[in-house]
This record gives structure tokens, sequence and C-alpha cells, in this order.
């Protein structure tokens, strides 16, 4: 059958395992967090490596967001084809053969890029005069992830700045961090106090570096964790949240207000015990490294382990009716890394199947 000739058919039909996303809670989680950016006066720039979807993408865009976030070039390539123009890649782009990749994208539409190595931003350079572009840069900053990014503070941070904005075919527009160390932590005064430590020494370095008479227009940072923080420093300009958007069960214990919008229908193929229920979405259909999955609607039930094709469940307490071939719903313990098994994703609205969407950043890691 064509793609096509499944539309319309209900939720329970669909052959399984599969990824779905639940349109009302989707829009729903779309329009709450758009809301915030535009009573706060700033900027949603949202993190598309949680579902690698330019349908999701252009919803987003719709709403009021400036652009999008992605994680890898190959991603921004996959955006950049399905028409999207303002696209952040929050990494740094290193070697000669991205670097090449790079200035064709910035042919097709307005790339970002972070650097935080000042060899790096010479190499861009040079490439960016040979290619006739001009694409913009940010500056990354270690503001506490100890990740990636030039130390807060530092006077390396405001050199790298000065030498990118004298830069004559590169942009330089401004300082981007990230704390993601603290961004889903579930003690919220944990978070939040981790999240003014980091968001502050952002702040400071652009600070330091318009000190120096640097410009900077952008200052972009945070995550669906502390998002509402970032919006009260007047310092930052965007926020580059992405999860928020399908969710995950480790985001779910932030108690943010976000519904769950993503899940694996998945099918019972075996009762081997009043107490036990075995699925066909395993380790192929999800990924376990930040949690279990939760089973939807049915709370009386716990996934308990998953082995490579199963999802293996047990009762709460008591024992279940549930028969083989009933289709249950994962709630997924992390979105982004599950999204990342699947080529496309089945859109669902009333219970019915409205549109088979690719996920066309699925893989691109390169």
């Amino acid at each position: 059958m064509a793609a096509y000739e499944y539309l319309g058919m209900p939720r329970e039909e669909i052959d399984t395992p599969v990824l779905l996303v639940e349109l009302e809670v989707l829009e729903a989680n779309i329009e709450m967090l758009a809301r915030h950016f535009r009573e706060s006066g700033k900027h949603l720039r949202p993190h598309t490596k949680s579902h690698k979807t330019p349908a999701i993408a252009h919803k987003q865009l719709e709403a009021g967001a400036i652009g999008i976030t992605c994680a890898k070039l190959g991603e921004a390539e996959a955006m950049a084809q399905a028409g999207i123009n303002d696209i952040l890649v929050a990494n740094e782009v290193i070697g000669p053969k991205k670097i090449t990749r790079l200035m064709s994208l910035a042919r097709h539409c307005d790339i970002m890029v972070a650097v935080d190595n000042p060899e790096n931003l010479a190499q861009l350079e040079e490439a960016a005069a040979r290619a006739g572009v001009k694409p913009r840069i940010l500056i990354e900053v270690n503001i506490g992830h100890n990740r990636c990014g030039v130390a807060a503070g530092s006077q390396a941070a405001v050199e790298l700045a000065k030498a990118a904005a004298r830069c004559r075919h590169l942009r330089f527009f401004g300082l981007m961090g990230y704390e993601g160390h603290v961004v889903d932590l579930e003690d919220r005064e944990a978070r939040e106090g981790g999240a003014r430590e980091c968001l502050q020494r952002l702040v400071n370095t652009r600070a330091d570096i318009e000190g120096e008479g640097v410009a900077v227009q952008i200052c972009s940072a945070s995550g669906t964790g502390d998002y509402y923080l970032s919006t009260t420093y007047a310092g930052i300009t965007e926020v580059q949240a992405g999860s928020y958007a399908l969710m995950d069960v480790a985001y779910g214990k932030l108690d943010l207000g976000f519904g769950y919008a993503l899940s694996i229908l998945t099918t019972v193929v075996s009762r081997p015990s009043p107490e036990r229920v075995i699925t066909d979405a395993g380790l192929k259909a999800l990924t376990p490294e930040h949690g279990l999955p939760l089973v939807k609607d049915h709370w009386e039930l716990e996934c308990h382990a998953l082995s490579e094709e199963h999802g293996r469940l047990r009762t709460r307490q008591g024992t279940s009716d549930i028969p083989v071939g009933a289709v249950l719903e994962f709630i997924p313990g992390h979105g982004c890394t599950t999204v990342n098994l699947y080529d496309q994703l089945h859109a669902i609205r009333k219970g019915r199947l409205e549109a088979i969407w690719p996920v066309a950043g699925r893989g691109k890691s390169r």
C-alpha cells in the first residue's frame, strides 16, 4: 500500500512497533512555549535534535520561533532541504570535508555555527572566502557543562570574539552556552540554582566582550528544563529548548506542564502468566539510557526490562486481563535517541492516522 492509503486508519490497526505523535498534544506543547516567548519578549530557537522532523520544525516556526537549532551539519542539511532558512548548528564544524559542506549549505540558507577555537575560526574564514559566502558565527562558551566551549569569563573568550568580529567573510553574531548538566535535574532547587550560576557566567562573558567594543547580537542558551529562567535574564536573547514538543519520561519528571506527545505503539505478543505481559517493542524500538518507558493509560503495568525485540512488563499488583493481540503505548524514557531509531513518525489526531512524516534528520550524525 502507498503511504496515503493508510491515512484515516484507526490507531489500533497500525502495524507495530511504530513511532506515534499525538497531534493535539504536540500542538498544545508548541503553543504553550510560543506563548511564553511572546509574553517574555525573547526568542525561541527550538532544538530539532529531539524530533528530527521538518514537519514539526515548520509548526514551531509558524508558532513564532525565530529559527531552529541542529546538533549536526547533516541535520541542518535535512532541514534546509525542507525549506527552513534560519539554522544554528550548535556544534563545532571541524575538518575540510565538513567545512566544505558548511560553505555549500551557506549558499542555500542563513546558517550559523559554533566556534571555540582560533584555528577553526581561521579555517572557516578561509573556506568562506573561497566559497564566496558569509555564514554567521557564535562563540561557544563553557558555562559549566565542561564539554565544548572557551572558558567563561576568560581573556581567551574575549580574544576569540574580537578575532571573529575582524573576519571579513564570517559574520560574528554573538555567544552560546549550554548548562546541560543541570537542565534535567529532578530537584527543582538544584536545577534552578545551577542554571542561574551558568547563565550568569554567560551574561558576564557577554559584558566582557561588549566592554571591548564588540557588539553581541545573539546570546543563546538553555533547554526545556530551565527555559523559564533564561527569559528573565536581560543578557540572554534566545533559548534552544527542544524536548518540550514531544516530551519523554525524563523531562516529564520535572512537572513543566507539557504533555506526552510521543509514544511507541506496541502489540502484546505473549502472556506467559497473569502477572506478565510481553510486547513486540524492545531495545530496537526505544532507548533506555534515561530510564525505562511508561505504559500509557495502563499505570497498573510497569516495564521492568527490554530485550532486543521484546518489552517485558509486569503488574504492579494483582493480575492483568490484557489479551494477546492488544495494543499498548510506551512513553519513552528518552525521546531524542528513540526518534533516531525510526524513518517515519505517524501523526495521530482523534485516534486516527492523519499524516506520516519523514524523520529526515534520522541518522544524520555527520
